[in-house]
């Protein structure tokens, strides 16, 4: 992998032509479906893990994250799926075995705990709102380009898990993951990481083991293990 961001911001740029045709053979075909009807009613972006699987070279997709640009009414697009409403005004929608989790730009937690006023291009900021360094992209179904943040840079050329946006609406989960992202990935967390998993264990230990019932439905991490982990960092 390339050391220098710019050579890294290059490769990102050559590898947009093929993320539409890795989608088409990763997704359900009417998961890829969905997505190309509900683009064609709405600027759609795509976030989180399938695209950070994708540069990682792991073809593998538990759920897909989007979010659609404006406060369109979709009711009765999405009304041909299985589907519920999730936080902050979003659709979850079960298709076949996949999940899709979609959001509105102007509607995502961070947004509405944000002291800033974003008046314009919502999807330049958005990146900067994520937990992990890993998430912080989006990719534009409209202009065929993804939007990334130098956390993002780093994270490819560094291959270590960080974080970028502090405020959050879970602590605890944040910590959980780290620990779940840690094993999946098989990558190690940056100094910063470490430092900020440490203050967040003082406050948010209680809550590790309901937290993962909640999320995962089961308790992958014992509340020991995660601070044995952490007193060893």
């Amino acid at each position: 992998m390339a050391k220098k961001l710019s050579d890294i911001e290059q490769l990102i740029k050559e590898k947009e032509k093929d993320f539409i045709p890795y989608l088409k053979e990763l997704l359900d075909k009417e998961v890829f479906s969905f997505l190309i009807d509900l683009s064609k009613l709405d600027s759609l972006y795509l976030f989180s893990g399938i695209i950070r699987n994708y540069f990682l070279g792991v073809k593998e997709v538990r759920d897909v994250d989007i979010m659609i640009d404006s406060s369109k009414d979709i009711s009765g697009f999405v009304s041909k799926f299985k589907h519920r409403k999730n936080s902050y005004g979003g659709y979850k929608i079960f298709i076949n075995d996949t999940t899709v989790d979609l959001w509105y730009l102007q509607d995502t937690w961070a947004l509405h705990n944000s002291q800033k006023v974003i008046e314009f291009e919502l999807e330049k900021y958005i990146p900067n709102t994520a937990f992990f360094n890993f998430s912080s992209i989006l990719y534009s179904f409209e202009e065929n380009s993804f939007i990334y943040t130098k956390y993002f840079l780093r994270f490819l050329r560094d291959k270590k898990i960080d974080y970028v946006f502090e405020p959050n609406a879970n602590y605890a989960l944040c910590v959980v993951n780290s620990f779940y992202y840690q094993d999946k990935l098989k990558l190690d967390f940056t100094d910063k990481l470490k430092e900020y998993l440490q203050k967040l264990n003082k406050k948010y230990s209680s809550d590790y083991e309901n937290v993962q019932l909640k999320h995962f439905g089961e308790i992958i991490y014992s509340k020991t293990e995660i601070q044995k982990e952490i007193a060893e960092m």
